[in-house]
């Protein structure tokens, strides 16, 4: 009887050790880590095993080679668009619903960062757009001229594909330090559009990837200083390049004054296609003009007496750049153009150009609105 006893304990002891180890949580740490890998696994496996047909998936990557004394480029999005064409109609801008909202450049060397993908009709698309809330260099608020980053170039999603859209952001001319020593950030962007094969398909998905040295996104060259481009690709595939429409083979030199657009495509043997354009400038001499200001509705030292008010209005012009930064603070922060300022304080009004070539020119006024 004693031992049925002592057996029954010990099989009930067994047993019980059995129900609390299966209960037994896993620790927090460990947990959320394995949440946010199945999380970011899901954030990759997007592809649906067969794609409806008519469609095609696009999807978004953002990658950045910064400059090497920056230490970190934060950049919070908010919104991501692709525009679609639509026979005659001014086209449809669809969402690409991002999977992430912040990132930082200087991390992003040699890889790419996902932020979203969406299922589209096949077509043909003009352009991309990401809306940006913020950017942080080095810790420090930086001004933004434009809240949107945007690529004017056609692309096409194929049927049954996945077409890759890579925003590689040149670190080195997107971000300007002012003489002031504050930050703009005014990205240099460069597209690469790639196509693949979806999953369901089988066979080979990865597209060839183009290698494109000697010239870069947005590049002006001082004539007679000349512009070499060589290209190659990892895969065996068949590769065509066209500079401003022409045929063009590796490593010839560029020369002649005048704008240029350098597309390389390379082509597998599953059909797997990526595309790769720079466009550049060859110019006769180095522009050393920096750009003009022009403000109106404030002078230097004035004093307004509440109510009245003040408008400051300002422009800008270049001799080469049609288009230059012009941003503007008022003690410090950021203020446009045509804004009206009634409270009664002291202000500094700074508004700074800076061109293409990295002239620049800045405006001050000081003035004060005081009570009778």
């Amino acid at each position: 009887m004693k031992k049925r006893i002592l057996w029954l304990g010990l099989s009930f002891l067994l047993v019980a050790a059995l129900v609390l180890t299966s209960c037994v949580e896993a620790v927090p740490g460990e947990q959320e880590e394995e949440e946010e890998e199945e999380e970011e696994e899901e954030e990759e496996e997007i592809t649906p095993t067969i794609l409806p047909e008519g469609m095609g998936i696009i999807k978004v990557y953002v990658t950045d080679p910064p400059r090497p004394e920056l230490t970190s480029i934060e950049v919070v999005i908010d919104s991501i668009e692709v525009h679609k064409v639509v026979s005659g109609e001014p086209g449809e801008w669809i969402s690409v619903e991002p999977v992430v909202l912040s990132f930082d450049l200087v991390t992003l060397v040699g890889v790419s960062e996902f932020l979203g993908s969406v299922e589209v009709t096949a077509g043909s698309f003009t352009q991309i757009r990401i809306g940006v809330s913020s950017v942080e260099v080095n810790g420090e608020p930086a001004t933004l001229p434009s809240d949107t980053l945007r690529i004017v170039r056609p692309f096409e999603v194929r049927e049954g594909m996945i077409t890759t859209l890579e925003l590689d952001v040149d670190g080195e001319r997107s971000v300007i330090t002012t003489g002031r020593g504050k930050f703009i950030f005014k990205p240099v962007l460069h597209l690469k559009v790639a196509h693949s094969s979806s999953s369901a398909n089988g066979g080979d998905t990865t597209p060839p990837v183009i290698t494109l040295e000697g010239v870069t996104e947005g590049e002006v060259i001082v004539s007679p200083d000349t512009v070499t481009p060589v290209f190659s690709v990892s895969d065996d595939a068949t590769v065509t390049a066209t500079l401003n429409g022409e045929p063009f083979t590796s490593g010839t030199v560029v020369s002649e004054v005048g704008e240029y657009e350098l597309e390389v495509t390379a082509i597998d043997a599953s059909d797997n296609e990526t595309e790769v354009a720079v466009n550049f400038e060859i110019v006769e001499a180095k522009d050393t003009t920096p750009p003009v200001i022009t403000l109106e509705g404030v002078t230097e030292g004035e004093v307004i007496v509440s109510p009245g008010t003040v408008t400051p209005v300002f422009s800008v012009s270049d001799d080469t750049d049609p288009d230059p930064i012009l941003i503007a603070t008022l003690n410090g922060e950021l203020y446009l153009s045509g804004t009206e300022i009634s409270v009664v304080d002291e202000y500094e009004l700074v508004v700074t150009a800076i061109d293409t070539s990295g002239n620049e020119a800045e405006v001050a006024v000081n003035f004060d609105i005081v009570t009778e």
